[in-house]
């Protein structure tokens, strides 16, 4: 129950923060610009929780650490600017649901790549994924 709910507040809060990009994004400041206040703000926050509650140990697998920066690269910078590019040049109601389909791409490499199951269940809730993001595209009038 505790994942759920974390889950719910992990999509409220993303649900509202392309709103403040776009704000940001309105004026001036240019998506790569943006990214490092992004990130940095994060990091920031970051490092004061970690070091309040972990202590701040270095002691990790030099594996794990790896793999947990390559997915920063991935989300925190590739993904982001991507997104910030988007939310910049378009509509916050259209960008934001297409970007949100990472959860189509995390199954899809999921399945593949750590061997999850992949049922006739998910498969059909990945179409609906999908009609929905036709959906929304075609709203757009463009």
């Amino acid at each position: 129950m505790k994942s759920v709910i974390f889950a719910l507040l992990a999509s409220l809060t993303w649900g509202i923060a392309p709103v403040l990009f776009k704000l940001g994004l309105k004026g001036e400041v240019p998506p790569i610009t943006a990214l490092v206040f992004h990130n940095f703000s994060a990091f920031l926050l970051a490092l004061f929780f970690v070091i309040y509650f972990d202590g701040f140990r270095l002691n990790y697998p030099l594996k794990d650490i790896t793999l947990i920066a390559l997915g920063g690269v991935m989300s925190g910078f590739l993904g982001l600017f991507f997104f910030f590019k988007a939310v910049k040049e378009g509509q916050v109601s259209i960008v934001a649901p297409l970007a949100s389909t990472s959860p189509l791409w995390g199954s899809l490499v999921a399945f593949l790549f750590l061997g999850e199951p992949f049922s006739w269940l998910r498969f059909f809730g990945i179409f609906l994924v999908v009609c929905g993001i036709i959906l929304i595209s075609l709203s757009s009038g463009k």
